[in-house]
């Protein structure tokens, strides 16, 4: 009976003992499935997504300079970014148009930039990536939030039309709108408040960003500043000169004519007094002398025109060759060093 009853009380305590484990593990299970679902599910994927990404030193440097929010390196990591000379970057953003000078591209989830070596143009890789993260960031953003986004765009793309140009055309209206997202958040100062804080779950300093833009932007916008400058030079020097030419053709026949009447004159019998040949030879004389110093001022002043230019030339293929060492598209020739 004692023993019986033992077993008995012993049986029900593990009973007892199992349900209670049984209970918490369900808990446990619960409590998962609950948070799951409370998270967002990009968070979790890019979370997976990013796990065992190790970056080079070059894209550590990258994410370094850009001051990414938690958001913005979960984010990052996630795109696995990778810094490419051109075969590399050409093979992973696919063929691309060979006027465009692409220098990023986020493509099947992933951020790639195209490396540029030249120092004054170098800051170009980190806009880039924060361009790129951007595009990622878009991928990601829910419709609520995206509709809210897009209003505060639909206003800086109205504001600041100019800047934006004709280039945005080439996009259907979606990608159009995103891609005044991207460059809104790297290459503009001045952005709604909406806006800045959207963009401050990502960057804890845009404006530093938008600085490196400037600085890299900054031989370009010097280089055409330059060209424009001397466009608008040579070519009012070229309307003085065609008016200019035009008076002096004008008063050489003028003075022609005057000449052979002179000499018409003189060739004829009494014609002139010698008071009046020599007052008229000699008002002749000064006329034809004023005339050649206006032809060698004229002639100096098309000289100087035309070293404009030869100058103007000089600094559109200046310009070019800043766009070249941006362009993937174009191959670059290693100096050979003199042995």
């Amino acid at each position: 009976m004692n023993n019986s009853g033992g077993e008995a009380i012993t049986t029900e305590r593990s009973k007892k003992k199992a349900g209670f484990w049984q209970q918490q593990w369900w808990i446990v299970i619960v409590v998962v499935v609950a948070i799951g679902c409370l998270l967002d599910q990009t968070v979790v994927w890019d979370f997976w997504k990013g796990l065992g990404y190790s970056p080079d030193a070059a894209v550590q440097e990258i994410e370094e300079s850009l001051e990414l929010t938690g958001t913005g390196r979960r984010i990052f990591a996630a795109t696995r970014p990778a810094v490419k000379d051109a075969a590399g970057f050409n093979e992973s953003c696919g063929e691309h148009n060979s006027d465009v000078s692409v220098l990023g591209c986020y493509a099947d989830g992933q951020i790639y930039i195209y490396r540029i070596t030249d120092e004054q143009l170098a800051l170009a890789n980190k806009v880039t990536a924060a361009h790129e993260l951007l595009h990622a960031v878009w991928e990601r953003m829910g419709t609520i939030e995206r509709e809210e986004v897009k209003g505060w765009l639909n206003e800086v793309r109205e504001q600041n039309a100019e800047w934006f140009g004709e280039e945005l055309e080439t996009y259907d209206t979606e990608d159009e709108i995103e891609e005044v997202y991207t460059r809104a958040g790297t290459k503009l100062a001045e952005l709604p408040e909406g806006l800045e804080k959207h963009y401050a779950k990502f960057f804890k300093n845009r404006g530093q960003i938008v600085e490196m833009y400037k600085t890299y932007e900054a031989p370009f916008e010097k280089l055409r500043s330059e060209i424009s400058a001397l466009y608008d030079e040579i070519e009012r020097v070229r309307l003085e000169i065609e008016t200019e030419r035009e008076e002096y053709n004008r008063d050489v026949d003028a003075l022609d004519v005057k000449i052979d009447r002179f000499n018409a004159c003189a060739n004829t019998m009494n014609c002139f007094t010698a008071a009046e040949f020599n007052a008229q030879r000699s008002g002749l004389m000064i006329e034809r002398e004023a005339l050649e110093v206006r032809r060698v001022e004229l002639n100096k002043k098309i000289d100087e025109n035309n070293a404009r230019i030869d100058e103007y030339a000089s600094r559109q293929d200046a310009l070019g060759g800043l766009y070249d060492l941006m362009d993937s598209n174009i191959e670059h020739v290693e100096s050979e060093q003199e042995i």
